[in-house]
């Protein structure tokens, strides 16, 4: 499989940039770090923790940015990934049913993922469950947010 990930990592970049600033000075127990990985198939992520632990029932949020199948092959028939579209993973742990994440930090943290303009899946972890790589690849989409109109899709 053919990526590239050219446009992910310059989206990722920036967010970084945004949530490093607007997560700076947090008070104890809220989201203040950020902390920059590549999943296994070379895909950006970010990882946002209070203090850098991101173990199993404290706060995290993880970030990832992917290619969408864009449905073409190459000269060898092989699938390849477009440069655009992409998808934003959105993932964090439970606490029974609400989230371990205080919902300001949800929210400061999607106020900076929606404005990147593509499409969002959340993802929510189960209780006792430290959020990584490979369980968010485990867990469902909870809930998508896309543009509700785009010029090229159909009615």
């Amino acid at each position: 499989m053919i990526i590239n990930t050219a446009k992910a990592d310059n989206l990722m970049r920036e967010l970084k940039d945004r949530l490093e600033k607007r997560l700076a000075g947090a008070a104890a127990g809220r989201l203040d770090t950020v902390r920059e990985a590549k999943d296994a198939d070379g895909y950006p992520m970010l990882f946002l923790s209070d203090a850098g632990n991101e173990a199993a029932g404290q706060p995290v949020i993880a970030l990832r940015i992917k290619q969408i199948d864009a449905v073409s092959k190459d000269v060898f028939n092989n699938s390849m990934k477009a440069y655009n579209p992409h998808v934003m993973e959105m993932a964090y742990e439970l606490d029974a049913t609400e989230a371990e994440p205080a919902r300001k930090d949800i929210l400061k943290v999607s106020q900076d993922v929606f404005r990147i303009g593509i499409k969002v899946q959340l993802k929510e972890i189960a209780d006792g469950t430290a959020v990584t790589e490979a369980n968010i690849n485990a867990a469902a989409v909870a809930e998508e947010y896309d543009d509700l109109y785009w010029p090229s899709k159909g009615a």
